[in-house]
């Protein structure tokens, strides 16, 4: 009886451990690379959209986003303001008119790379995206570092929200994260399986 009391503990244990180090704090601004974004309602109303306005200049390029992994490219305006639903995933991109520079393409290619910041965390209310979204800021900036343009070599982009509550923005979790944390979880399954073997 000990034993499965000292085995439940220790995968209760590695879990807490592993969403602590896995969820940003949020009394500083996150930095990651280029990842998609997803849309937080945190409003308890029955209201589940996001308004963003997105302001800064990108000229030369053109500005827009991907939404829900499609193959349409939505422009934006430095005047634009946007409604999405709750939960919607955007890659922003920059378009320069033969070829787009999107958040999430960044990893793949060697000759562009895209940094974001994930500025004020909202910290009232409960998200309504499905699942467990983390933290989520009211904030992001944008950086795209473009070294072989001869017309501009980083573009800054800072996106911000017309606030009606607690909505925001949260970067989408990367496939690696996942993994890993799926890989613990496996492991740590699999070794208690042996033990009592």
């Amino acid at each position: 009886m000990a034993n499965k009391r000292n085995n439940a503990l220790l995968v209760v244990s590695a879990f807490c451990v592993s969403a602590v180090a896995l969820y940003p704090g949020s009394a500083s601004a996150l930095t990651m690379g280029g990842t998609e974004v997803v849309m937080v309602d945190g409003d308890t109303d029955a209201n589940l959209t996001v308004r963003l306005l997105s302001s800064g200049n990108t000229a030369p390029y053109t500005y827009g986003y991907f939404l829900n992994s499609g193959l349409s490219f939505q422009a934006l305006s430095s005047v634009d303001a946007r409604y999405f639903n709750n939960g919607d995933i955007i890659d922003f991109a920059l378009y320069d008119g033969t070829r787009y520079y999107t958040l999430s393409g960044d990893e793949a290619s060697a000759d562009y790379s895209v940094t974001m910041s994930f500025n004020n965390p909202v910290t009232i209310g409960a998200p309504q995206l499905p699942g467990d979204s983390g933290a989520y800021y009211y904030n992001l900036n944008i950086v795209w570092n473009l070294p072989f343009s001869t017309v501009v070599s980083t573009n800054e982009y800072a996106l911000n929200f017309i606030n009606y509550g607690n909505d925001g923005i949260a970067p989408v979790p990367e496939p690696s994260m996942i993994l890993l944390l799926g890989s613990g979880i496996l492991g740590a399954g699999l070794w208690l399986k042996r033990k009592r073997a």
